[in-house]
């Protein structure tokens, strides 16, 4: 009590009294708000003032306060919740000190109260700067040189002392050692220099580097050692793995997926560790992964208990039906973390959006390897979706960014649904994926039962100018010029000039128009292109492109100009129908004397047009490397509504992608079957030679661009010709499997192509290969795999032309 009087007469008088004051060395301590503060509480905060103490005076005495570095001045401002004007509040200063400590730019932090004449206070901080780093070195790096050490560490001069950041940039430099393979490597800060000049000093100790000279794997009694090694990423260093370097951090990595993948298949009390044997120089060594995998786990049971006043949503017996996971089944982990989301995802369609689902082995008595789940639901309470707001789209319309948001207003709150919607913005591309993230926020006590979602985004640069080049066995070299714009919008005109410049004018409409201007020795290419993803702000969707090509073939060359425009429509998540529209000029030029007759009866120029209509269904699991699910497209097209040339085709295809395995790294190995037919009815030559159908190349491994095709008759002396003229019938079914190889760099591939084209429908002329290739991925030059394939044909007709060796690369230049 006679605290308290002191503090209020205190207060009274107009003397300045200590708040709360805090020392940090290095991570800010809890502060605690002192409850003799309330006779401050709600009077007005007139001024808010940083300072720090003077330089002493003669006698030894403290100096009087200075004003701080403006630029730090700002910064801690910016952290402050009590500001001018706004009523005081202990509590409030308390986590505005710890906000400042949390900026690790000062010793100490301490608050003062000042009151005021008028009631009011002033609120003075008085700080501790933190030294500053007046220099920035490296000593005993020696393979390593100080400019590569100073991209990670550069930075740090003429900034305060962080012991954070300090740390985080030693590791830094170890971290680059051991991509050396200078795993011994160790970083320490010279902490004397750093206190007596200010200059910071990184002491490097090397060590050697140690290269990877055996593998070996001790206890594995269940799983191959070729089926274990396929899960780590240490190799052995030999003449195609240059590297094969020694690396603790990856050891620890290795042992995680060792362990991972036995308790994939049931093994859940496996242990794993590592003994590194090195030679008496250090620099090699052999690592040994010793495994005790002890017994497969059965699953016994399922178990379910709800939380206390929880209503029983689901029956046990409902709930284990979800699960993939099935009493008398191996306990693998992968399956119950499958079965867990199934539950949560269950609940979650029904509005439980906070939902948890706990699980717990209950191991059986007899010491058996029988195990029973049990699994603890506390089911929470139910909510319907509020209000959706977007924001962060600066440039980008509402409507581009709702149309892909799944959930719906008045709807049950689906937290399944949320994170949908975000991996779809994700793969929108076009904002910073790292800045998407679709937020459940916290019920409103002024709409109870409802919460709110909110859609978090951020622009990022959507235009790109690439230069390039592709090269492939079919169509040669070519040259790549594109400019595109991913987020464009036709109808987003500039007001000013300057928006031109800015690239603020037509963006926003999460349109995607392209240029592309592609010169080669073989193909030549021109072409301008818009497309709409949604049309009005429905499921419509249109595309239109104009567009100029050249073609050498090897006895003539063709030409084409013209305009495709198409029209789809999206049918739920599964379905699409599309009409596309295609009016095109066809020139043949420069025919060989002994090309077919057919190419000399096309010579003239053409116009050609046609409508067409396809019906597509996909339930693939990715657009780019599906791993499972399937597309069916079966679709018709008309020539020659506006004139000659009249006739028809059909065409269906299927191609069924099944996940055959999954590795520890998450890389599928997959399988693809591929079944293709289209027919043009009518007579043989009711289509001119280069609308017919064709096989060879690309589309049919171990022959020729259209080299498993029907030849033609020479016209010069009526002799058969090597030169093909197409089929009205063609008829594809084929297998490819890819496995991972190394890393997600490279994948192996055996296939199986066969199929036939021919004049009219049949299979007389029926064509099999066999062959293997391989999968380069390489993120920095392309999103395309380069692919190189061995084919042999073990079945073809007399006039096929075979090639070997078949391959596509995109590389871009910039």
């Amino acid at each position: 009590m006679t605290w308290r009087l002191l503090c209020a007469l205190a207060a009274c008088a107009g003397l300045p009294r200590a708040l709360v004051a805090q020392t940090v060395e290095q991570a800010p301590q809890p502060v605690t708000v002192d409850p003799a503060l309330e006779p401050f509480a709600g009077r007005p905060v007139r001024q808010v003032i940083f300072q720090k103490p003077g330089p002493a005076k003669a006698d030894g005495s403290a100096g009087e306060p200075v004003a701080i570095d403006a630029a730090i001045e700002e910064l801690s401002r910016n952290q402050l919740r009590l500001r001018e004007g706004l009523a005081f509040d202990a509590s409030t200063v308390t986590d505005d000190l710890s906000r400042l400590n949390r900026l690790g730019r000062f010793r100490t932090v301490r608050a003062d109260v000042q009151p005021l004449a008028d009631g009011g206070v002033n609120l003075l901080y008085t700080v501790r700067p933190q030294p500053i780093i007046t220099a920035v070195q490296t000593v005993g790096n020696n393979e390593l040189t100080d400019s590569e050490l100073s991209k990670e560490i550069g930075l740090l001069e003429g900034t305060a002392v962080d012991r954070t950041q300090l740390d985080r940039a030693a590791r830094r430099i170890e971290a680059l050692y051991r991509e050396e393979g200078y795993f011994n490597v160790l970083v320490t800060i010279d902490e004397k220099e750093l206190d007596e000049t200010g200059a910071l000093v990184f002491r490097v100790r090397e060590g050697v580097r140690t290269a990877v000279t055996g593998i070996r794997f001790v206890g594995n009694n269940s799983i191959s050692e070729d089926e274990l090694d396929g899960q780590i990423e240490t190799n052995v260093k030999s003449l195609l793995i240059f590297r094969g370097l020694l690396d603790n951090d990856q050891l620890e990595s290795d042992v995680a997926k060792i362990v991972k993948y036995y308790k994939d298949r049931g093994f859940i009390d496996v242990r794993v560790g590592t003994i590194v044997t090195p030679s008496q120089d250090g620099r090699e060594a052999i690592v040994d992964f010793v495994i005790e995998e002890g017994a497969v786990s059965v699953l016994r049971d399922v178990k379910v208990v709800y939380a206390d006043g929880d209503d029983e949503v689901y029956t046990p017996e409902q709930l284990v039906g979800l699960m993939p996971l099935k009493p008398g089944s191996v306990y693998r982990d992968d399956l119950l973390k499958k079965s867990i989301e199934a539950v949560q995802a269950a609940y979650g369609k029904l509005g439980y959006a906070d939902v948890k689902v706990n699980r717990r082995e209950l191991r059986a008595q007899d010491g058996s390897n029988q195990v029973d789940l049990l699994l603890q639901i506390d089911e929470g309470r139910r909510f319907r979706t509020g209000v959706i707001e977007v924001i962060g789209n600066r440039l980008t319309r509402d409507d581009v960014v709702r149309r892909h948001v799944l959930l719906k207003p008045d709807r049950p709150l689906d937290s399944t649904v949320a994170k949908e919607t975000q991996t779809r913005i994700e793969k929108l591309n076009l904002f910073d994926p790292r800045s998407v993230n679709v937020a459940v926020q916290p019920e409103s006590p002024d709409n109870p039962g409802y919460r709110d979602v909110v859609v978090e985004v951020a622009e990022t640069n959507t235009g790109s100018f690439n230069i390039g080049a592709t090269a492939g066995s079919d169509g040669g070299i070519s040259g790549l010029f594109s400019i595109t714009q991913r987020n464009f919008d036709v109808q987003d005109t500039p007001d000013t000039l300057g928006e031109f410049f800015t690239g603020d004018a037509f963006r926003g409409g999460g349109q995607t128009f392209n240029i592309l201007l592609s010169p080669g020795d073989r193909v030549r290419n021109f072409q301008i292109s818009l497309t709409e993803p949604s049309m009005f702000d429905t499921d419509y969707a249109g595309s239109a492109r104009v567009y100029y090509r050249q073609r050498v073939y090897g006895a003539y060359d063709e030409n084409r100009a013209g305009g495709q425009f198409a029209l789809s429509r999206r049918f739920g998540s599964l379905w699409t129908v599309n009409a596309p529209l295609r009016l095109e000029q066809v020139e043949i030029r420069n025919i060989d004397a002994d090309a077919p007759t057919e190419y000399f009866d096309a010579a003239e120029s053409k116009f050609l047009n046609s409508i067409g209509l396809n019906l597509v269904r996909t339930s693939l699991d990715r657009n780019t490397f599906p791993t499972a699910g399937y597309r069916i497209q079966a679709g018709i097209e008309q020539f020659g509504l506006l004139g000659e040339d009249q006739f028809t085709v059909l065409n269906g295809e299927l191609a069924q992608y099944f996940e055959l395995e999954e590795d520890v790294l998450g890389r599928s190995t997959t399988l693809l079957l591929k079944t293709q037919a289209s027919y043009i009815p009518g007579a043989e030559d009711v289509a001119p030679f280069y609308e017919r159908l064709y096989l060879g190349g690309q589309n049919f491994r171990g022959f020729a661009l259209r080299g498993a095709s029907p030849v033609g008759i020479r016209n010069d002396t009526g002799g058969v010709s090597d030169d093909s003229v197409g089929g009205n019938w063609l008829f594809f079914a084929g297998a490819e499997l890819t496995k991972p190889l190394y890393q997600d760099f490279l994948a192996g591939v055996l296939f199986v192509d066969s199929g036939t084209v021919e004049r009219d429908f049949g299979f007389s002329e029926y064509r099999v290969s066999v062959g293997f290739g391989a999968r380069l991925v390489i993120p920095q030059l392309s999103n395309v795999p380069l692919a190189f394939d061995f084919g042999f044909p073990i079945m073809k007709q007399e006039t096929d032309r075979d090639r070997l060796f078949t391959f596509t690369l995109e590389l871009p230049f910039n």
